[in-house]
């Protein structure tokens, strides 16, 4: 199943202002939730959407749904997408929507202050809104400095404030990690270097879907330096108890590896961390890496 691929986002159209009320909290782009039990979350993004019996205009309704309406999307099929109104596997699909009127597994934007929206990305544009502290937003798109966001009615631009543009380059250089020539793990029980092309591929892979999570307490101890075929260095900082997160330069903390994944075969995300440190060939214990 690919439905981000299979789903479009209208623009244009009538659109979402404010859908998520939030607690006052520093600016962030919150992360789309991922693959649930069943599917994807999705959003409406008109004043109205109706839920049909089959995938046809001219199919029974059989529900309403709201602009900032959240459900469930599983597969998409000619232009429609299945709608789930409960994590309930065994409710089944309440029908079918128009996927030409939703965004699926959608990211947020939470301002911390009265924040405008433009017209276009420029400043001096005219602003099209005044969002108050602690609003939350679908984000439409993510376009380096800018925002577009979902407005009723259009689309507007929001001009990312110092911390979210470094966040952005941050996690653009995090997306990057590939053509990985070597890795190498500096810990309190030595240095270790791997050239192993299947554990580099591992690397790559687990780390460039790395999600922004929040701080934690985890131990730092061990710096992981990666260098790319580009001739690129990377340098991350690994916590040392078995939990797949690590640390950039500037601070962010990051989950790497199909966490999804992890609890569906293991009941735990442990995994991913102990399957990294087995590539250099450290074993986990219960007090943690060391």
């Amino acid at each position: 199943m690919n439905m981000l691929k299979k789903v479009t986002i209208l623009l244009a159209l009538t659109l979402l202002l404010t859908c998520i009320g939030g607690s006052a909290c520093q600016a962030e782009i919150l992360p789309a939730h991922g693959e649930g039990q069943i599917g994807y979350q999705a959003v409406v993004l008109c004043e109205s959407l109706t839920v049909r019996q089959g995938r046809s205009s001219g199919s029974r309704a059989v529900k309403t749904l709201y602009f900032g309406d959240t459900f469930i999307v599983q597969e998409c099929w000619d232009g429609w997408a299945d709608c789930f109104l409960s994590d309930d596997c065994d409710e089944g699909p309440a029908g079918w929507v128009n996927a030409d009127y939703i965004l699926v597994n959608p990211t947020w934007y939470r301002t911390d202050e009265a924040t405008p929206v433009f017209a276009w990305n420029d400043t001096m544009a005219s602003r099209v809104a005044l969002l108050s502290k602690g609003t939350v937003l679908p984000i439409v798109k993510d376009d380096g400095d800018w925002l577009i966001v979902s407005l009723r009615g259009a689309v507007g631009w929001i001009y990312k404030n110092e911390a979210d543009r470094l966040a952005a380059g941050t996690e653009k250089m995090i997306r990057s990690i590939s053509g990985l020539e070597t890795a190498e793990l500096v810990t309190p029980r030595g240095t270790f270097t791997l050239m192993e092309e299947q554990g580099l591929k591992w690397i790559e892979e687990n780390f460039s879907i790395a999600q922004p999570c929040g701080a934690t307490a985890c131990p730092f101890d061990a710096t992981l330096t990666l260098f790319l075929a580009d001739r690129r260095e990377i340098t991350l900082y690994m916590a040392t108890d078995g939990c797949s997160v690590f640390r950039t330069e500037d601070g962010s903390y990051f989950a790497y590896g199909d966490r999804n994944e992890a609890l569906r075969l293991y009941d735990s995300t442990s995994v991913i961390g102990e399957t990294f440190w087995g590539l250099f060939g450290i074993t986990a214990s219960y007090e943690g890496i060391y």
